[in-house]
């Protein structure tokens, strides 16, 4: 209620101007017109289908509440907010079913007060809390062994933003894992069938092609090292042609997941399900860090895996409170440069190249993705440092810890 609250008090200051009026006009088309026939008639969109049901709901609430002075805008913040608090609501029956009461409004209060998160949801009205919701839900429910549910969520939100497709090698391993092979053949069927059932009443002729379009038509529309994330490559230069750079970093992304999916092959008996969060965390952060064309924001959905993983692991809590504080200087320097951009009439956004703030938050998280990364050569090493320390010990001894996701040293 109190997260509510403050955020609702947060609607009314500036997210970035372009933004929202382009999302208030998506709002708008798919209320007027429909679900069906809205990527022909609207004249741009980038955002894949699962996000235009939102529009329909949310901008025909938008109309039916116009009439009392309620700003559009409003209502288009409304919407990640909510999937923000149900991520909240996540993180506490996860850590609940391990830890106390105390513990579990503990991580549920570090998603839903950080101020990065609520900085992104309520005052820009960023969307990247809807794909972070399915997605943890879809690794929740693969490590509580429920792979089919788990492949529904996973489709649900690759088909809100694309990001998503970093955890796909986990997810899959994990099922695989988990329940074995039929298992995991399963779980691919229920995630085209997902997939079919979202996009069929679209108007489309083919499938593949229908999401190629949205998917490689808005990535290469941002041919450039960095699209204002404060990350690897923005020691190099934002707004960088990349050129040959852009299989390079695919290349670096993909290597670090073999590595990852091999770390977690070699220890999953030893360290289980903490390793499998804490490779979620490190394949979101090296998604930010190493291919090109990331925005801002992608570093957004490490935020609630730390989070989660706050209260049992004594490691993440220091990459909890950076990684934090790098994501709001991220995301609020940019938004302020955008809208000075705009308010000074120019038509092009700015390119913070070679700045102080930008140089000094990228090295940041560089060393913290070198650290992080550290801790996952000494894990595969056999030093196991996933060992659940509650916070406040004395109070939750580690053998009260729930036995389905105790980690064995």
């Amino acid at each position: 209620m109190v997260a509510s609250l403050v955020r609702l008090l947060l609607f009314p200051l500036q997210g970035y101007q372009n933004d929202m009026n382009t999302f208030a006009s998506w709002f708008n088309t798919a209320a007027e017109y429909g679900v069906r026939p809205f990527y022909s008639v609207v004249s741009w969109c980038d955002y894949p289908p699962f996000n235009v049901y939102l529009f329909w709901a949310f901008g025909s609430l938008a109309k039916a509440v116009s009439a009392f002075g309620i700003s559009s805008f409003n209502i288009v913040k409304l919407v990640p907010n909510l999937f923000d608090l149900g991520i909240a609501a996540l993180i506490f029956v996860f850590v609940r079913k391990q830890l106390s009461f105390k513990h579990a409004l503990l991580g549920m209060a570090l998603y839903a007060f950080n101020p990065a998160v609520v900085f992104n949801t309520a005052v820009w009205g960023q969307f990247d809390a809807i794909y972070t919701f399915f997605l943890l839900l879809s690794l929740v429910l693969a490590l509580k062994g429920k792979p089919l549910p788990s492949a529904a969520a996973f489709a649900v939100g690759l088909l809100t933003k694309p990001q998503g497709i970093a955890l796909l090698p986990l997810v899959a391993f994990l099922i695989f894992k988990k329940n074995g092979l039929k298992s995991l053949l399963l779980s691919a069927l229920v995630f085209v069938g997902t997939v079919f059932l979202v996009i069929a009443p679209f108007e489309w002729s083919n499938p593949v092609t229908f999401l190629g379009d949205i998917y490689f038509g808005a990535y290469g529309g941002y041919e450039y090292t960095s699209i204002n994330a404060f990350n690897s490559w923005a020691l190099v230069g934002l707004w960088v042609p990349d050129g040959s750079l852009f299989i390079l970093g695919w290349a670096l992304f993909g290597a670090f997941t073999v590595f990852s999916l091999f770390v977690l092959h070699k220890r999953f008996k030893v360290s289980g399900e903490w390793l499998v969060l804490f490779l979620a965390f490190m394949l979101f952060f090296a998604f930010f860090m190493l291919p090109t064309r990331i925005h801002e924001r992608y570093l957004f959905p490490v935020v609630s895996i730390l989070a989660l993983m706050f209260p049992f692991i004594k490691k993440t809590r220091a990459l909890y409170v950076v990684i934090t504080a790098t994501l709001l200087a991220n995301v609020s320097y940019v938004l302020y440069w955008l809208n000075a951009y705009v308010n000074a009439g120019y038509t092009y956004s700015p390119n913070l190249t070679g700045d102080p703030v930008v140089l000094a938050v990228s090295m940041v998280n560089l060393v913290t993705f070198l650290y992080a990364s550290m801790l996952m050569w000494i894990e595969l090493k056999g030093k196991s440092w996933l060992k659940v320390e509650p916070l406040g010990a004395k109070e939750v001894r580690q053998n009260e810890v729930k036995p389905e996701l105790r980690v064995e040293s």
